[in-house]
């Protein structure tokens, strides 16, 4: 009993009170006190003992493999819909990360709807939205947002900013990243800064235009820009001159076992916060 106690790291009153619900589950006595005082196993104990035997041994084996796994061959699984994913934000976080000798880093595509039913179901450990994940199991923090672009046919000798002024003259678009609400409200700072008229595009309305023009007179797109964009040869991209972009935010569970998924948040966001040089000078003239 006290053997038993210690190994289950509980009292002896409990391991008996066990035992006791066994028994009655079982519908046989496992256990009885011989004319020492002494507790000893029934034939039925010993029975059962031989054969659990072979499984107990292969759980020990696996919560073994699960404590060698948890110390060396962590995975960090990264969930975002593609949009974010295919973009030069998240590959600065993807790659911030890769190298952490902590864990390996994957990436899960989880559509902008599914972000909560992700991470309570274990596909993934952060999620990356820009709409958030709301939750009281959820600990959410907001990272840098995702600067905003001006993607054009015209091919400069060096990547330059964009005043919205100079967008006045144009026919252009916002590409939505978000939901329209949060879209439209961009599309007005842009506006309001005198950037003209525009309108709403959606993404895939955005990349079809990159891609081959569809001959609607659009000559200018303000987007987020993509990370990969060799499939789009016929147009450059321009940081916009604007205190502008859309939110990006970063949800994990509070009682995830990863301990150290707080201070993996502080370190994306100082990778995110860190400027990157651009020049300056007229985009069109």
């Amino acid at each position: 009993m006290t053997r038993a106690s210690l190994e289950l790291r509980t009292s002896a009153s409990n391991v008996r009170r066990i035992w006791q619900s066994l028994e009655e589950q079982l519908g046989e006595k496992l256990f009885t006190s011989n004319e020492q005082g002494e507790t000893v196993p029934t034939s039925a104990a010993k029975a059962l003992d031989r054969e659990m035997c072979s499984l107990l041994e292969e759980v020990r084996r696996f919560e073994a493999s699960v404590k060698r796994i948890h110390r060396h061959g962590r995975t960090l699984r990264l969930g975002a819909n593609r949009n974010v994913f295919n973009t030069n934000h998240f590959g600065r976080l993807f790659n911030t990360l890769r190298h952490d000798e902590r864990f390996r880093t994957s990436f899960v595509e989880v559509n902008a709807d599914e972000g909560r039913s992700a991470l309570e179901a274990g596909e993934c450990d952060l999620v990356f939205s820009v709409d958030g994940t709301p939750g009281r199991r959820f600990e959410s923090r907001d990272l840098p947002p995702l600067k905003l672009h001006v993607a054009s046919e015209r091919s400069p000798l060096q990547e330059l900013k964009v005043d919205p002024a100079e967008l006045a003259d144009l026919k252009w678009s916002l590409a939505t990243f978000a939901k329209t609400s949060l879209a439209l409200d961009t599309l007005k700072k842009i506006e309001s800064s005198g950037g003209g008229s525009g309108k709403l595009c959606s993404q895939h309305q955005f990349l079809s235009w990159a891609e081959d023009n569809p001959g609607d007179g659009t000559e200018a797109v303000v987007c987020i820009r993509p990370a990969s964009f060799s499939r789009l040869p016929r147009v450059s991209f321009f940081p916009l001159d604007l205190n502008a972009g859309y939110p990006l935010c970063v949800s994990y569970l509070k009682q995830h076992p990863y301990e150290f998924l707080p201070s993996i948040v502080d370190q994306m966001n100082r990778a995110l916060s860190d400027p990157s040089p651009h020049g300056s000078g007229p985009f069109l003239s």
